[in-house]
């Protein structure tokens, strides 16, 4: 369980396309001696970027004598159609990958799919996170982790998501956004600390609606985790789809309602992306639709599609 491996760098806007931009020229880019000349950053900024890749799976590294970036098949479709990353879907999809890299950006992983607050303070986030981590070691017979690589998690994933007031005497790099705080994901407020008697920043992680998730991100979420966990089967639970980790009810926070909203809109898009929800035994069944989701990707992003066209 690796934790601030991000060199306390969030995504900034226009690293992800530089970094496809340059994984796509010069494969070994991040091992190369002249990678800050090469990307105009930092040495401490090339490490991050070299992560941010990898975490939100744009690119796979090879593990031969030089280490180098190829893009993943997602990777590929965003450089291919979206490489400026300016389409609201393709922002959801790097969150998504972001919050299923269980194995590289495990507090983001933990923070989605296992915590979900109502709202929390920077030191209730540590701790909970903590006692998670706590529980996994001692499944798995390893240490925890140092407390301030938590703070340091925990600050770099409320700058993934949360736009910043900006600050006099900030350089200007560390004022440039993620392009991920445009989702709306997370927000902050005040509140009164009764314990310490004082006003105290909280946070809150805020509901997808179906005004904001596109209903064919929404759909490509809900069948690629059907694929890698029931292969073949046409049918899933609607508990599973809402609750199961990583899957569209986790991911992108949302709930029943906004789960129908998003598969009436699908069905309007597209009768053959209808979403059949029944009832068996007292138990809510989601019968899906047969089509892939590289399918669905393709009817998203590929402007000569029918569908697209429709839209």
């Amino acid at each position: 369980m690796p934790f601030a491996k991000h060199e306390s760098f969030y995504i900034r806007e226009g690293w992800l396309f530089k970094g496809l931009k340059a994984v796509q020229e010069f494969p070994s880019i991040f091992v190369s001696p002249d990678a800050p000349e090469r990307l105009g950053v930092g040495k401490n900024m090339v490490r991050a970027l070299r992560f941010w890749m990898q975490a939100t799976n744009l690119t796979r590294e090879t593990s031969g004598r030089i280490r180098e970036q190829k893009l993943t098949s997602f990777g590929e479709v965003v450089f291919r159609y979206d490489p400026y990353l300016e389409l609201e879907g393709t922002l959801w999809l790097i969150h998504h990958q972001l919050v299923c890299s269980q194995d590289l950006a495990t507090a983001w992983y933990w923070f989605f799919n296992h915590y979900v607050p109502t709202n929390f303070s920077r030191q209730e986030f540590i701790d909970r996170l903590a006692q998670w981590i706590n529980a996994q070691s001692q499944a798995e017979n390893t240490e925890g982790i140092a407390e301030g690589s938590l703070r340091k998690d925990f600050d770099c994933l409320m700058h993934t998501y949360l736009p910043e007031t900006p600050e006099h005497g900030k350089s200007p790099e560390d004022q440039i956004e993620s392009p991920l705080t445009t989702l709306g994901i997370i927000s902050d407020f005040r509140a009164i600390d009764e314990d310490q008697d004082k006003v105290v920043r909280r946070y809150r992680l805020q509901f997808g609606t179906s005004t904001n998730v596109p209903p064919l991100i929404f759909l490509y979420v809900l069948m690629s985790r059907q694929e890698i966990e029931r292969s073949g089967a046409s049918q899933v639970s609607l508990s599973a789809a809402l609750r199961e980790p990583m899957n569209v009810g986790r991911t992108f926070n949302i709930g029943m309602r906004v789960f129908e909203e998003l598969a009436a809109q699908l069905e309007d898009l597209d009768a053959e992306l209808r979403i059949r929800l029944s009832r068996t035994a007292g138990l809510d069944q989601i019968t899906l639709p047969e089509i892939s989701a590289a399918e669905i990707l393709d009817m998203y992003y590929e402007p000569q599609s029918t569908l697209e066209s429709s839209v």
